[in-house]
């Protein structure tokens, strides 16, 4: 049975508020006023009961009664995922819209970052392409802006309070001290306010920011094009 229905969209009022997003793996995402979104890994929490599924079907004779069943077994799981990851993404995307009125988030190469095989697992199951397009047709509807800003620019790297570049940063390193200014800087929340800052920086400006403050940053591709 399908069934539709027609109804009047009402948007969401203006709040006058600005955020960053920094999109990650350890978070799905984290806010520049400190909120962070939980990584649910939905695909790795069914992992094991879809492998085991996937087991059986493939020892089941093809075509037949008993394959059929199995195969709908296998495609209800994909749909959980599916259902379960959309689920967060709609639920997020609105809050965002419902609470802010610029979002501010980086030009992320996603497909890039999928040729590494380390993480291209880990990084489907995130889906930050769907998020993003989610949030753009939300904010078209909304009237809100989505703002992207430079994919090599250092926010990572980056104190937020005094503007010194942090080269040694590793990619574990979920803490550090600014040696400058002596700021302890949770790395995720840093980021996502240097990227509101950046944005809103280019926004007012118009031009192009200069985020390299003469410091040795080469764009690389893959997973290392990534700011983290």
């Amino acid at each position: 049975m399908s069934i539709l229905t027609e109804k009047e969209y009402t948007p969401s009022v203006k709040t006058n508020q600005s955020v960053g997003i920094d999109l990650g793996l350890k978070d799905f995402l984290v806010l520049s006023n400190g909120t962070k979104i939980k990584n649910h890994r939905f695909l790795k929490h069914y992992e094991r009961l879809l492998t085991k599924n996937q087991k059986h079907l493939s020892r089941k004779t093809s075509k037949s009664n008993r394959y059929e069943k199995q195969r709908l077994k296998v495609s209800k799981i994909h749909e959980k995922i599916t259902n379960s990851r959309m689920d967060l993404i709609h639920k997020t995307t609105s809050s965002l819209i419902n609470d802010f009125d610029k979002i501010y988030l980086e030009d992320l190469n996603v497909k890039g970052m999928m040729k590494n095989h380390i993480l291209a697992k880990a990084i489907g199951d995130v889906s930050w392409g769907k998020f993003i397009d989610v949030l753009t047709y939300k904010a078209e509807w909304n009237d809100k802006e989505i703002i992207h800003i430079d994919r090599f620019f250092p926010s990572s790297k980056t104190c937020h309070k005094c503007g010194h570049i942090n080269q040694s940063l590793k990619l574990n390193d979920r803490e550090w001290n600014c040696p400058d200014c002596g700021k302890v800087l949770d790395r995720d929340v840093n980021a996502a306010i240097n990227i509101l800052n950046e944005g809103c920086r280019k926004n007012i400006s118009g031009g192009t920011s200069d985020y390299k403050r003469r410091a040795k940053i080469r764009p690389s591709d893959g997973i290392r094009a990534m700011k983290r």
